[in-house]
């Protein structure tokens, strides 16, 4: 994947077309970002849609190869997943919970503490806020060993998802060609889902990478107000454009190593 951008400051934001080269195919998308300091959070708005623009090339491929996408509406069983998310979209799903009216704040905040609970009375609670402490193949694990607790995601409701124009990019980009009833019982070999030439959520979650740890940082969903509540978000060090610039080249980075592919549905 390449890309480059160019485009005037206006108003206190940086409008950039952007010229992306995926899979051999080209296309331009326009996106507008603070042109003040920002946080990865405030690029959300932005990267969502580029997301869908970069798997929809991955389906089109699937689909020339005779593969469909087998998603539909009211399959929740992508929803009891360990769904991986960036720390960025960590603190928006904790600031959408807050910002929820009553009585319905509190009956998310219920359905967190629930699976909070569920968790860490399946002991694995330390494996999930600390993977670096586990060794690789028990962190792969991990996510089959959560799914087979059923704890449906806290926004799920009549097996569809409640916050779905919110919904976080990993979520956005887990697409599969298996046959819709191999969802309830998934493994490597049962399981094939739509790949696309570099993910969003991966290098939306590199802008936090530290070097000196083995995995790419995530947050689990169903931790993530917890998680965020516990790490206030720091103040922005970079502008909005150079925070893209620096998003597109981890976006066209390809995993350093056998263990970044340790996520539960990665």
């Amino acid at each position: 994947m390449n890309g480059e951008s160019k485009g005037p400051e206006k108003a206190g934001w940086q409008t950039a077309t952007v010229e992306l080269s995926v899979a051999g195919e080209r296309f331009e998308t326009r996106l507008t970002v603070p042109a003040g300091p920002a946080s990865p959070r405030q690029l959300l708005p932005v990267l969502r849609p580029l997301s869908e623009a970069l798997l929809g090339v991955a389906v089109a491929r699937a689909q020339a190869a005779g593969e469909r996408v087998s998603c539909a509406k009211g399959c929740g069983a992508c929803c009891r997943q360990l769904v991986p998310i960036s720390q960025a979209e960590a603190r928006a799903i904790a600031l959408l919970v807050e910002e929820l009216p009553e009585p319905r704040r509190s009956e998310i905040r219920s359905r967190f503490a629930q699976a909070r609970r569920r968790i860490e009375e399946a002991g694995l609670l330390q494996r999930i806020v600390d993977p670096e402490s586990f060794p690789d193949e028990t962190l792969q694990k991990l996510g089959l060993t959560y799914f087979h607790l059923g704890i449906a995601c806290p926004f799920l409701e009549d097996e569809s998802c409640s916050i779905y124009e919110d919904r976080p990019i990993s979520c956005r980009e887990y697409l599969v060609t298996s046959p819709a009833r191999e969802c309830a019982r998934p493994s490597e070999k049962t399981i094939r889902t739509v790949e696309p030439e570099s993910k969003v959520w991966i290098a939306l979650a590199r802008l936090d990478e530290d070097p000196a740890r083995r995995f790419i940082p995530w947050v689990p969903l169903s931790m993530a107000p917890e998680w965020a509540h516990a790490h206030p978000e720091a103040v922005p060090a970079r502008t909005g454009p150079e925070l893209l610039g620096v998003f597109f080249r981890k976006l066209a980075q390809k995993k350093k190593k056998a263990s970044d592919s340790a996520y539960p549905i990665d």
